[in-house]
């Protein structure tokens, strides 16, 4: 009995040694082979940092692509608009004359200046050379402010110290030259020419509702020194303010004109 309880107590008291190679499951595996056991949040870790990197991957190309087509779009661009600002420079050069003649008439009107107003416009310049004096007296016809006929006279004096009439002479057969192909041809514009010792006058007509152009461009020679410098329903405001910008006096005799 006592060898059975000392036995018993013997048992109880000597604690269970395992060994670490082994383990109390028969199907034991070597700790050597276990798995590598990764903490949950590790794992998230890891996943954040994949799904970065593929949406940077991704990223870049879709800038890229982004960039190459807004690159594109403006090139494409470009090109348009500089045609279209060469028509538009082009347009306003070819219609500044136009531009400035509607602005003038309108400043005119605003301001009550010369609203329908007809007459006539006399201009005068005086000038001198060493041995020429000469005068340029010009009259148009308008209607409306509008231009419609004019006349230019031209008066060479030889100076009191002169002793050549020459340039009278070559002054008077430029006028007889033109006077002829002027009367050889209906273009709406005449000439007459007259000279004597000391001075020389040429008088130079134009109905601007029947001037011819065409006829002057295509024989500009015969028009050296008498090319008009006006054309029809030109304002007659923008002929005065540019021809006292350029030392001419002029003066109005007009009267309003209410007629349609």
């Amino acid at each position: 009995m006592d060898n059975k309880n000392d036995n018993n107590k013997t048992n109880e008291e000597t604690p269970k040694v395992i060994t670490p190679e082994t383990d109390n499951t028969v199907n034991s595996t070597p700790v050597n082979n276990e798995p590598k056991v990764v903490e949950a949040s590790n794992t998230t870790e890891v996943s954040q940092e994949k799904s970065a990197d593929n949406n940077q991957d991704n990223a870049v190309p879709t800038s890229a692509k982004i960039e190459e087509n807004t690159t594109g779009k403006k090139k494409k661009g470009h090109p348009v608009f500089l045609v279209l600002l060469l028509i538009f420079l082009f347009a306003f050069v070819y219609f500044l004359p136009d531009i400035t003649e509607y602005v003038t008439d309108y400043m005119n009107e605003k301001n009550g200046v010369n609203e329908l107003k007809s007459g006539t416009m006399s201009c005068t310049f005086r000038n001198s050379t060493d041995n020429l004096d000469y005068t340029y007296d010009l009259s148009f016809k308008y209607e409306k402010n509008r231009l419609k006929s004019s006349r230019m006279t031209t008066t060479n004096r030889l100076a009191d110290t002169a002793t050549d009439n020459s340039i009278l002479t070559e002054r008077e057969n430029s006028c007889e030259f033109l006077k002829t192909v002027l009367d050889e041809n209906d273009i709406g514009m005449t000439a007459d020419c007259s000279v004597s010792a000391a001075v020389q006058i040429t008088t130079q007509n134009i109905d601007y509702e029947k001037l011819d152009m065409d006829f002057i461009t295509n024989n500009i020679t015969e028009f050296e020194g008498f090319y008009p410098e006006y054309e029809l329903n030109q304002s007659v405001t923008t002929i005065e303010q540019e021809l006292e910008n350029g030392g001419y006096t002029c003066e109005r005799n007009e009267y309003n004109d209410t007629s349609e």
